[in-house]
C-alpha cells in the first residue's frame, strides 16, 4: 500500500480492527478477505479536519493492528502533528510500548505516549495526567476500536472524536445503528 490517499489508508486501518482476542482465527481470516466498506462514512469530514493541521491523538487498539495503522499515520503526518497512544501495560490484546519496541516500530509510529492505564478504552479517573492533557489539547481524537467507542461515546459530541472500528458485537452495532460486523468511520 502506497498510502497516497486517505480513503485507502483509512480502510486498511479499519481492516486491522477485525483482529481481536475474543474472535476465532477463522472469523478473522474471513474478515481479512472482505472488502472494507464503511456503513457510516465520515471520511470526507476526517480529511477536511486533517487538512486544517493541528494536533491528532491516535488511540491505538490491538497489538497486530499497528501494522495496519502505519500508512494512515504517515498520511496524517503530512498535515498534522500526530501522537500515537498505547496502553501502559497489557490488557486483553491492546498494544503497549513494549510491543512497539519489540517490533522495532518506534521511529515509524513517531511520538508515543500511553494512556497510563491497563483498561479497555479510557477510564479518565485512572488515566495519566500526560494523557489527559494531550486529550484536551488535541484538535482531533482518532479512536480505533470498540473499547474507545464504548468509553468515549458518552462524552459530549464536539466534532472532535473520529471513531474507526468494526462493530463486532451486537450491543455496539445497535448503539451505532449498524448491522453486526459493519465497518464504521464516524466523526462525533
Amino acid at each position: 500500500m502506497d498510502g497516497s490517499d486517505l480513503n485507502s489508508c483509512l480502510k486498511f486501518a479499519a481492516l486491522g480492527n477485525a483482529i481481536d482476542f475474543f474472535r476465532s482465527g477463522d472469523a478473522i481470516k474471513k474478515d481479512m478477505r472482505r472488502t472494507v466498506s464503511f456503513v457510516t462514512d465520515d471520511s470526507k469530514k476526517l480529511e477536511a479536519k486533517l487538512k486544517q493541521g493541528g494536533k491528532v491523538l491516535y488511540l491505538a487498539d490491538n497489538a497486530g493492528e499497528v501494522f495496519f495503522d502505519l500508512p494512515l499515520l504517515r498520511w496524517m503526518r503530512q498535515s498534522a502533528e500526530v501522537t500515537y497512544v498505547v496502553k501502559a501495560s497489557p490488557i486483553q490484546d491492546d498494544v503497549t510500548t513494549q510491543d512497539i519496541g519489540q517490533a522495532g516500530l518506534e521511529d515509524q509510529v513517531g511520538k508515543l505516549i500511553t494512556t497510563g492505564t491497563a483498561t479497555p478504552g479510557i477510564d479518565f479517573s485512572l488515566a495519566s495526567s500526560q494523557f489527559k492533557h494531550e486529550f484536551e489539547a488535541a484538535d482531533l481524537i482518532f479512536a480505533k476500536g470498540m473499547g474507545y467507542y464504548e468509553s468515549l461515546s458518552e462524552l459530549p459530541t464536539k466534532g472532535k472524536v473520529f471513531y474507526c472500528l468494526m462493530a463486532k458485537c451486537k450491543p455496539v452495532a445497535d448503539s451505532i445503528g449498524v448491522p453486526l460486523n459493519s465497518y464504521v468511520a464516524m466523526l462525533r
